[in-house]
């Protein structure tokens, strides 16, 4: 069972053992420095099929999205640093393809749809791993995972939701092509100013006490009381130019430190943001790459279409 080996070869390489009581059933020990992430518990029986976990009440059932494993892979995450993930696909054919691609690509107008070649490639995901600290009177922390594709340079949303199906080892399972040259820098950057943009939106919307609103509407009625007994004096009759200058020099100066107290007060509730990154993972998923051709009206477009066995949906459609 290529799960069952999975959350086993996890399990061992952070130090703990497994002991196999009987088919799809075993016994492990967690080390003690990750028994916080499995409510305390160094000993735990986990079962790997619905059957058996039927048969064994006291076992966790493990499968996807199940606590046990979401657990095991949250832990992974956090120790990683910068690896390479090969995941392993039970199967990568597609069954009727021409209708499935038609169905994908219907809001083409498209006449006649033609599969040209058909062969399994090696995507490529990299996985950044961000600490964003918001800092203020009191400092939060939290974390944020960005999934790109590399062979479009998109975000990729649905993949960080379905992540927990990926079995994967951590060298090469197939010998299959990577359809595009691999270039980091622009992911790096497109992930960096995503999460920016995400924590800066965040730190925004953010509740403020009401301590906030009330030195703004202090700090605000003080400077414009200030100004209205500075308009007075300067309609006075009588004023040489020179009082007048120095006059409209003090409201001037009197705005400035409305706006530089304004701003402190800000900053004190709103804080500064601060973003690191703290890991790097490139996974390689195979997929299914179809080359099509598609007439309409005596012109003819290729384009190439992926389909991901994890998500099992299509992406691509590059020309």
């Amino acid at each position: 069972m290529q799960l069952q080996q999975f959350v086993i070869e996890i399990i061992e390489e952070l130090g703990g053992l497994v002991e196999p009581i009987e088919y799809a059933l075993c016994n492990v020990l967690i080390p003690e420095v990750y028994t916080l992430h499995f409510q305390n518990r160094s000993e735990i029986m986990l079962a790997f099929d619905f059957e058996v976990a039927q048969e064994n009440p006291e076992a966790e059932f493990v499968t996807f999205g199940s606590y046990i494993l979401e657990q095991l892979l949250a832990i992974v995450q956090e120790q990683a640093v910068s690896t390479l993930r090969f995941a392993e696909v039970e199967r990568l054919e597609v069954g009727n393809p021409l209708k499935k691609l038609t169905d994908f690509l219907k809001d083409e107008e498209s006449s006649r749809l033609n599969i040209v070649e058909e062969r399994p490639v090696l995507g490529v995901w990299a996985v950044f791993q961000y600490q964003i600290t918001y800092v203020s009177d009191e400092k939060i922390e939290t974390s944020e995972q960005i999934w790109i594709n590399l062979l479009t340079n998109e975000i990729s949303a649905e993949m960080k939701k379905e992540q927990n199906r990926i079995i994967y080892k951590h060298e090469s399972l197939y010998t299959y092509p990577i359809p595009v040259q691999i270039d980091l820098s622009q992911p790096i950057d497109m992930a960096t100013n995503y999460v920016k943009q995400m924590a800066e939106q965040q730190n925004n919307h953010a509740s403020k006490p009401v301590a906030f609103e009330k030195d703004i509407t202090r700090i605000t009625n003080y400077y414009t009381e200030l100004l209205k007994e500075n308009e007075k004096r300067a309609s006075r009759t009588g004023l040489s130019d020179e009082k007048k200058k120095e006059i409209m020099a003090k409201s001037v100066a009197i705005e400035l430190e409305r706006d530089k107290q304004l701003q402190e007060i800000y900053n004190k509730y709103t804080g500064q943001t601060e973003i690191n990154l703290d890991n790097a993972i490139l996974y390689f998923i195979p997929l299914q790459e179809f080359t099509i051709n598609i007439e309409f009206r005596s012109k003819i477009k290729k384009k190439i279409i992926y389909f991901n066995p994890i998500t099992k949906q299509f992406f691509g459609g590059n020309s």
